[in-house]
């Protein structure tokens, strides 16, 4: 009977499965997608499904392009819902089991975003309890909710490399709108979320060189630069070791630096690093030295710069045989041994040894030496007899190629260059192709740099250097066009393929998909509130790309907006969006630590505002600001500030905590400039600066200037989108850096959009010069208060600054001055992207021109200058602000785009107040920003006079008036005036022109 039972019953329940599998596949033909906002990620299709009568439960095999869904549990829910809603009565009670790419639809959800469903715990990395820290700033603010003691690998793209096939340098991709994708996503990473990662605590480890400084100064026990040199005190405790860095022009395949010199092990001593700075600038310090059981974990390195000396300590057992990065500091051409060294030494009282070997000054130009290898030139016809060229086998013919290097910054250059000149082994740096494609070496290698890093268990290439990253970022622009101009939008790619799904320590590689989705949500959702409600979000790949595949750490990929699409690079090259997007990735790498080490965390505030530098008695002033507001993250709100001073053109000091909006300050000495800036501090870090004030104290001199610092604009360059012609109108505005732009290639040059790709030495459309490449180009340093203020003191009067905000509000009634010098520089209404009802960074708000009337009709002197001063009057749609500059500043506006030169003459009405010639900056300067569009203006009233003309129109360039009170104003930046003596021989004309 038994026997009877199994052959009958066993065939009629799998026909019944079959039967309903059938009927459960005809149902669900009739499923709709409830996820619209998701279907450009991808449609999801079912490839299957099994139906469980006994179990009630109906799996269903979709394939891989639901699993770019980010979903959450209410999605979840709909989801599952909207199956069931399509599957009808029949299958009511059935339990309901989505299953992908080998996962359960609910296992992609995050484990930070779950409530109800449990929480994968093989995903969660162990908590490293003995975490060493390479390097440590002394007596710096220590982040306890933000990411202290954390480590981040991070890269951008993918940089200037060396095609084989080509003989020749070239970039990865196009250029483009002025910029191109190997470095246009470093205006992200190396001003913005580099620093955002290291206000929070973190240490962050870049594989391409960081510092935009293209000189470079090496110091060494071997050779050095110039004559730079090491101070030891030389005793019976010092060992020299058979490896260490060699200073060397050119570097060839196979040759690793840092194994080609020698390098010192000391005990109880100390070393001095004096190098000969090539001119007076910023220069990264990089330190090395081979890495010891037996050294000390506390080395101290003390930098002395002209701000004063900041010390770290450094861990020597982990990190070592490479450049290891301190911090960025002021350093004045020459030997300065007081202002520009580096002192090496242990603790006092510690009987340790310390390992030295070179300093590093610099980032640098590039010097790794290339050339075709065997096979890789194809189809190149020689010189003579039109030919191919043939590559013999051991490269016998040396007089075919020669030995090139890039000719570019180190810092333009790909991973792969630095990687080999930072000491990275050569199975890490290099392919199987043995040297013979250089761009596969640069993306393959960053992932194995990440295991490198770390060492054992985690890398295959050596024992590595016991760093303990916690996730690697590669951060990238995409490719692709939209028709109608909306934008591509952002992808995320992770990877969980590799080893079985599982990292070394054993946690699931699903862990990259909870950091991939985080930060992804965090960039769109940020977006989205701040720029474009419309913003497109990708989809999440789980794909094997090297760069998310091989680093054994999660990792993401992230491909932020598509380089090519006009809609995105308007945003892209836009450094507003570029800080709010790194802020974004800061987040989300914050919150994804945060929640794996199972504690709260604080977002690091944002920059303070209403800034001003108020005079008290004698040398003493009072600093006050108020705290910046981020609506986005409400645990950003700062606790404490840390105020900065600079003396005269030096660097700034370590800074103070203050616990209040306020601070009293007694100068040191009068005759002297003082610079300030301030930041905001909380548990989650440090804000970014503060625009910086100066001041200057003449003793006794009792009419002082007030310097108003009204420019705050930073912004994208103009556009156009006219018929069939589109592109970045720089004739017309090339925008203003934040502070520096370091991704400018050079200027568009084809403007059809039918213009097709060939190639990318002729991209079609948005295709641009490379005149540009490498030049760090000036913004808005927000310090020229300091530029201004050093004519007023030339001139002989004091003076004090205010940020415009405090300016124009109630705290500020001008009674303690006589005259005010207005600093407008590129100021002008530019409205916000796509949001065309917002205006930012209009000069002729309300507020602005109540203030200056009642300024004015008190008997105030007005000092203006700044490069659309009389454009801007047009933004605000009506008379109002025409009328205001003619009553008060007693001008009207000519025309913008007044010269393409900046030679300015004096006129004979102004004779003998004002006199001389001038010029001011209208092309690129790596001191000043360039002025493209300065403005002419005309006198307005009986008593105005045309001041200044431009010698290339004789149009009117400046506006003088002598009545109740005294106004000079200037259609072109102050600042930006080439020469100090001109600036200061302009100052002393119109201050003493106001005193008469």
């Amino acid at each position: 009977m038994v026997s009877f039972f199994l052959l009958t019953f066993l065939p009629a329940q799998s026909q019944d499965n079959d039967r309903l599998e059938k009927t459960a596949h005809k149902k669900f033909k009739s499923w709709e997608n409830p996820f619209p906002q998701w279907q450009n990620m991808g449609k999801p299709k079912l490839d299957s499904l099994k139906v469980d009568k006994k179990e009630e439960k109906i799996t269903f095999y979709f394939g891989q392009a639901i699993s770019y869904y980010p979903f959450r549990e209410d999605t979840y829910n709909i989801f599952i819902e909207s199956v069931k809603k399509s599957l009808g009565r029949k299958f009511k009670s059935y339990l309901i089991e989505p299953v992908t790419s080998g996962y359960s639809l609910k296992q992609l959800i995050p484990n930070y975003y779950r409530v109800q469903i449990p929480i994968d715990q093989s995903r969660v990395q162990p908590v490293k309890t003995d975490r060493p820290v390479l390097v440590k700033k002394e007596n710096s603010f220590q982040p306890s909710n933000g990411l202290l003691g954390n480590s981040v690998a991070l890269w951008h793209s993918h940089g200037y490399y060396f095609e084989m096939n080509l003989d020749r340098w070239e970039w990865q991709r196009a250029r483009l709108f002025g910029t191109v994708e190997d470095i246009s996503v470093m205006s992200y990473v190396q001003p913005y979320l580099t620093k955002m990662l290291e206000n929070a605590g973190a240490g962050v480890f870049l594989p391409r060189e960081r510092d935009t400084q293209i000189n470079e100064v090496i110091v060494d026990n071997d050779k050095s630069t110039g004559n730079s040199e090491v101070v030891i005190h030389l005793n019976n405790n010092v060992k020299t070791l058979n490896e260490g860095f060699l200073l060397s022009d050119t570097i060839f395949p196979g040759i690793n630096p840092f194994k080609c010199g020698t390098s010192l092990q000391i005990l109880n001593d100390s070393a001095l690093y004096i190098p000969e700075i090539t001119e007076n600038g910023y220069y990264a310090v990089y330190i090395s030295f081979p890495m010891k059981a037996e050294n000390s974990k506390s080395v101290k390195y003390v930098v002395l710069h002209t701000g004063g000396k900041t010390t770290f300590s450094v861990n020597q057992t982990i990190g070592g045989g490479t450049w290891v990065y301190l911090g960025t500091f002021n350093f004045k051409s020459g030997k300065n041994p007081g202002t520009g060294a580096v002192i090496v030494k242990g603790k006092p009282g510690m009987n340790e040894y310390i390992a030295i070997d070179a300093v590093k000054f610099g980032g640098g130009m590039g010097n790794v030496a290339r050339k075709p290898s065997e096979g890789t030139v194809k189809n190149q016809q020689s010189a003579v007899g039109n030919q191919p060229v043939r590559i013999e086998r051991d490269m016998a013919d040396k007089s075919l190629f020669t030995w090139k290097l890039s000719g570019k910054a180190r810092f333009l250059e790909a991973a792969r260059y630095y990687l080999q000149y930072a000491g990275m082994p050569d199975t890490l740096i290099f392919s199987p192709t043995m040297y013979r494609n250089d761009y596969n070496d640069d993306y393959m290698s960053r992932g194995l740099w990440v295991n490198y890093l770390m060492g054992n268990p985690w890398s295959t290439t050596g024992k590595g250097l016991g760093i303990p990253i916690d996730v690697s970022f590669g951060f990238h622009t995409d490719a692709g066009i939209t028709p109608n101009d909306s934008v591509i939008g952002t992808l995320a790619i992770y990877s969980t393929g590799a080893d079985n799904g599982k990292f070394p320590d054993g946690t699931s590689r699903m862990a990259s998909r909870d950091l991939s989705d985080i930060i992804q949500t965090q960039v769109v959702d940020d977006i989205r509130s701040v720029f474009d409600k419309d913003w497109t979000r990708r989809g999440l790949w789980d794909k094997p790309y090297a760069e998310a595949r091989r680093p054994n750490v999660p990792a993401t990929l992230l491909e932020l907006l598509s380089h090519q699409n006009l809609a995105d690079q308007k945003y892209g090259l836009d450094p507003r969006f570029r800080f709010e997007v790194s802020r974004s990735i800061y987040k989300g790498i914050l919150k994804y630590q945060a929640y794996v080490e199972n504690r709260k965390y604080v977002v690091q505030p944002v920059q303070v505002t209403n800034f001003a530098l108020i005079p008290k008695s004698g040398k003493k002033i009072e600093l006050t600001w108020e705290p910046g507001v981020d609506n986005l993250e409400p645990s950003s709100k700062p606790d404490k500030y840390k105020l900065y001073k600079r003396i005269g053109d030096n660097g700034f000091d370590n800074g103070v905590i203050v616990n209040s909006t306020s601070a009293g300050v007694e100068l040191d000495s009068y005759n002297t400039i003082y610079s300030f800036k301030v930041t905001a501090l909380n548990e989650g870090g440090e804000s970014f600066d503060s625009e910086i004030l100066a001041v200057g104290i003449i003793q006794d001199e009792n009419d002082p200037v007030l310097v108003v610092n009204c420019f705050d604009r930073i912004s994208g360059p103009a556009w156009f989108d006219e018929n069939n012609m589109a592109g970045v109108a720089w004739w017309n505005d090339r925008g203003v850096p934040d502070h520096y732009e370091i991704s400018g290639v050079g200027d568009q040059y084809d403007f059809k959009r039918n213009s097709p790709w060939l190639d990318d030495d002729s991209p079609g459309w948005g295709a641009s010069y490379g005149d540009m490449e490498g030049k760090v180009i000036p913004g808005n340093s927000f310090d020229y208060p300091y530029i201004h203020g050093k004519a007023i003191m030339a001139a002989g009067h004091s003076f004090y600054s205010v940020s415009d905000e405090y300016f124009v509000s109630e705290k500020n009634n001008g009674s303690d001055y006589k005259t005010f010098d207005l600093i407008i520089g590129e100021e002008k209404s530019s409205p916000f992207f796509n949001d065309t009802s917002r205006i930012d960074f209009r000069i002729y708000t309300a507020d602005f021109m109540k203030k200056i009337s009642s300024l004015t009709e008190q008997g105030a002197n007005i000092f203006m200058s700044g490069a659309y001063v009389g454009t801007d009057l047009f933004s605000t749609g009506d008379s109002t602000a025409i009328k205001f500059a003619g009553k008060y500043l007693h001008f009207f506006p000519r025309t913008g785009h007044a010269v393409k030169r900046g030679a300015v003459y004096t006129t004979d009405y102004v004779k003998p107040v004002l006199g001389g010639t001038l010029n001011f900056n209208t092309g690129y300067s790596g001191e000043i920003y360039s002025v493209e569009a300065p403005d002419a203006i005309e006198p307005d009233g009986k008593v105005a006079l045309c001041a200044l003309r431009y010698s290339e129109t004789n149009a009117s360039a400046g506006v003088i008036y002598n009545g109740i009170n005294k106004t000079f104003v200037m259609g072109f930046p102050f600042e930006t005036i080439n020469s100090d003596v001109e600036r200061n021989l302009l100052m002393k004309q119109i201050l003493d022109f106001f005193n008469k």
